[in-house]
């Protein structure tokens, strides 16, 4: 995410949509999720998991077509987008997209610092927006497994992705 900052006015633009943005703290993002575990209890998971993968089929619908059709480049703009909003550096170490099969490492995840009251991360946000990405651009529902957690003491988390 490459953005401007408008001093006159106060407001931060997203360079690539025009859309306006904000700056949330990982410890703010933490107290707002850990408030909606609190109000919503066991369906707080999938609440959050529901708001990433809009968030995926948001981004794969600003995508142009000449993008969706060419899934490589699909693949790099998301990996570049998701590494300029500040959310960890992805590392594709597998892919073949035709079969529709990646495996991917995020460094320094975003969600896997943040942790609900009984300790789980919220690494399910990755797993909703590439979710919501591929039933928008794919028409299918993958299957997503993660294999590796940086909060579990691994130097990264890692996922494998294939479509059903």
């Amino acid at each position: 995410m490459q953005f401007d900052f408008e001093g006159q006015t106060g407001v931060i633009k997203d360079n690539v949509t025009g859309e306006r943005c904000v700056i949330v703290t990982q410890t703010r993002m933490q107290d707002i999720l850990s408030r909606l575990s609190v109000i919503f209890q066991s369906g707080a998971n999938l609440i959050i998991f529901e708001a990433s993968k809009a968030a995926g089929e948001h981004f794969a619908k600003e995508a142009s077509e000449t993008t969706k059709a060419d899934r490589q480049q699909l693949l790099n703009k998301t990996v570049q987008r998701f590494t300029d909003a500040g959310l960890g550096k992805i590392e594709v170490i597998e892919s073949n997209l035709e079969e529709g099969e990646v495996k991917f490492r995020i460094w320094n995840n975003f969600f896997a610092g943040i942790k609900n009251e009984e300790g789980a991360t919220y690494c399910n946000c990755i797993e909703g927006f590439v979710t919501g990405m591929c039933e928008q651009v794919l028409s299918e529902n993958p299957k997503i497994e993660k294999t590796k957690c940086s909060a579990d003491g691994d130097p990264y988390c890692e996922w494998n992705m294939t479509l059903k």
